[in-house]
């Protein structure tokens, strides 16, 4: 299993939802949480089947920005 855990502008519980929703639906994922109150928004994805890129292009292509933090 792997965590992933990335910069973003998704600002509500709403549209975390709708994110979380749209990734599970797509492969399995063992854990997805948001810090809203964090500056950069921080999306933590833990599964084993996502990659970096697949992660970064889901949540961009449903109109949020999404870059991985390095660590």
């Amino acid at each position: 299993m792997d965590t992933f855990i990335y910069k973003t502008n998704i600002s509500s519980d709403s549209d975390f939802h709708t994110v979380k929703k749209t990734l599970t639906e797509k492969k399995s994922i063992n854990e997805c949480t948001i810090d809203l109150l964090d500056v950069d928004k921080v999306l933590r994805v833990v599964s084993d089947s996502f990659t970096v890129a697949e992660i970064e292009n889901e949540v961009m292509n449903m109109g949020y920005y999404c870059k991985e933090l390095e660590g």
